[in-house]
């Protein structure tokens, strides 16, 4: 497993940002459909509520992943831990604030906490893969 782990630290920056845009993307998606929409959009609109607050966990745990192996030339397993849970919390809490700006989406306390178990989540696994 840590063959596939050990890639360049440019390709995992890039793959972690990457991810990083497509949790903004859809954090921003509006939450009406409107005639001419993407059938993304529709996608976005149509997810049960209970996938999404599972998709707030896992989505997060994955970025906190992502982001534990892009920080892997951080020497101290702490401030990687701590740099990694601050920036992850807080980015998931930046983005439910924006989305009460968003039309027919709604930025919700419970959905910020969802993002940070998700996060504990995901430093708990990159405890054991990474």
């Amino acid at each position: 497993m840590q063959q596939y782990l050990s890639i360049p630290a440019v390709y995992r920056w890039l793959i972690t940002i990457l991810f990083v845009g497509l949790v903004v993307i859809l954090s921003v998606t509006p939450g009406r459909a409107q005639p001419g929409d993407s059938i993304f959009v529709w996608l976005v609109v149509n997810t049960p509520t209970p996938l999404q607050k599972f998709m707030h966990v896992a989505i997060y745990a994955a970025l906190a992943l992502l982001l534990m192996w892009s920080l892997e030339a951080i020497e101290s397993l702490i401030a990687r831990i701590g740099l990694t849970f601050v920036l992850t919390v807080s980015l998931g809490a930046v983005l439910e604030w924006y989305q009460t700006l968003v039309p027919g989406r709604f930025g919700t306390i419970i959905d910020a906490l969802l993002n940070a178990i998700g996060v504990v989540v995901g430093l708990l696994l990159a405890s054991f893969l990474l």
